[in-house]
């Protein structure tokens, strides 16, 4: 429907340009060579009605599609009014002629639209009607009855043309279509590529409902390269093809799947919030997967990253998001799907984070030195702190990091941070209860280390510091 729909807005305009000049171009000739001819204010209805669809398809290639419903009103009222003028002419200016503008216009219409038959029969019929009732009016007897038996000889061979273009046009249609989504597939894979997919995501987010739930997973699969090395750049294509159809299978119809470049792909599942089906598709996938063999010694992995939300509505922010949760999965080992559920704010204060396995002095000092100034947020746990830096980086300001030693809690939030390109200059303040803690602290980059027991002055200092940076 959408390539109709295109198509009859692309006859409509150029019906309008070319009726416009013809009709013109006739009445110019008709001034110098036919004799007697003179321009009634019949003639000059025209005029309105080509500036009236003018502003119409102006407006419509300003502001993109319309529906199949607007469509057919747009493309009617134009033929019922360009019919009403050549019946006024055939009639009212011309009573003392044989009729030819009416029938050569059925007889033209079926050639410009796509649409149903039924629909062109009952444009056409009453088109007829009232052209015939005008006759009847406006001329003798004997002309009525020529142009009846006209605009029924032309009534006839327009259905007849109708069906013809119909059908024609039609299959034309739907080889473009088909075509158009040939284009649109990944020729390896056959799931979408890049442009398509950012398409379709770009689409649904256009008509997303406000409240709607959806997912974005990453998927990116563990040390492709060395399958390219090791097994040859064929197999690596087989390995994307398994893939490709993996991903088919194991998710909806109306799910969006697609390749988007190398090794690395990309899922859209709108109404999707639940963190436990998700993860327990992660891990069918996983072993799907893993159960393939292509000459490898080891099963085949893939990490994943994933993001659930209904607050997030851009497409690129959200494949940002999911893709640092796939390198959450990266830096945790292979074969690891990381799924961060998202309810995102607006804050308008720059943001402090203070991450800590459940002590709160920490949070205390930030609230009492910086509460006025910044946005304190917390994290009680690693992954939790990495899902809040990958949402609001942006404005994040500070880390104020708790070291324990002891499970390493804090390592992989800087091991993150300071390895990932876009977190690495938001700075760091570890607080540690060891000199252990401080040396594992500094080893993964802390830009400032302070004790447990350092004083309020010795911790505020340290605040500003790396605040001002």
């Amino acid at each position: 429907m959408e390539a109709i729909n295109e198509g009859n807005l692309y006859m409509l305009r150029r019906a309008c340009m070319y009726i416009s000049i013809i009709y013109l171009i006739m009445i110019g000739i008709a001034l110098v060579f036919v004799p007697d001819f003179k321009i009634s204010w019949v003639h000059v209805l025209m005029l309105p009605l080509m500036v009236v669809q003018y502003r119409v398809n102006l407006y419509i290639m300003r502001h993109g599609p319309i529906s199949t419903k607007a469509t057919g009103i747009v493309c009617c009222s134009f033929y019922f009014w360009l019919s009403m003028i050549f019946i006024l002419i055939d009639t009212y200016v011309y009573s003392d002629k044989q009729a030819y503008f009416v029938p050569m216009l059925i007889l033209v219409y079926p050639t410009l639209y796509i649409d149903r038959m039924y629909k062109y029969g009952w444009e056409e019929m009453v088109a007829a009607i009232t052209f015939a009732a005008f006759s009847y009016n406006y001329k003798e007897f004997a002309l009525f009855r020529r142009d009846v038996y006209m605009v029924l000889g032309a009534y006839s061979v327009s259905m007849v043309l109708g069906h013809l273009v119909l059908e024609v046009r039609s299959r034309e249609a739907l080889a473009m279509k088909e075509l158009k989504g040939e284009s649109s597939l990944d020729k390896l894979t056959h799931v979408f590529n890049k442009d398509a997919l950012l398409s379709k995501i770009d689409s649904y987010f256009l008509q997303k409902a406000e409240d709607d739930y959806c997912a974005m997973m990453v998927l990116d699969l563990d040390d492709f390269k060395s399958v390219n090395d090791n097994l040859g750049h064929n197999t690596g294509d087989i390995l994307l093809e398994n893939v490709g159809r993996l991903l088919l299978d194991s998710f909806r119809a109306y799910d969006i799947t697609g390749r988007y470049g190398g090794d690395e792909f990309v899922v859209m599942m709108p109404q999707m919030s639940d963190v436990a089906i998700l993860q327990s598709r992660c891990r069918t996938l996983q072993k799907l997967l893993a159960e393939i063999n292509l000459g490898n010694s080891e099963p085949f992995t893939m990490s994943m990253g994933a993001i659930i939300s209904n607050s997030v509505r851009d497409t690129n922010e959200l494949f940002m998001m999911a893709d640092d949760a796939l390198y959450k999965s990266k830096i945790g080992g292979k074969n690891n799907c990381t799924i961060w559920s998202v309810e995102q704010r607006n804050y308008e204060l720059p943001i402090l984070l203070s991450i800590n396995d459940g002590r709160v002095e920490a949070i205390k000092k930030l609230k009492e030195f910086k509460g006025e100034e910044f946005e304190i947020l917390s994290a009680a746990s690693d992954s939790d702190a990495l899902c809040v830096i990958s949402q609001y980086h942006k404005q994040l300001k500070l880390v104020l990091l708790e070291v324990n030693e002891e499970n390493e809690f804090g390592v992989l939030t800087m091991k993150y941070m300071k390895q990932r390109e876009s977190f690495n200059r938001i700075p760091i303040l570890a607080v540690v209860k060891s000199q252990e803690g401080e040396r594992i602290a500094k080893e993964w980059g802390a830009d400032k280390v302070v004790m447990y027991t350092s004083t309020d002055e010795e911790f505020g200092d340290a605040i500003n510091t790396l605040v001002s940076m």
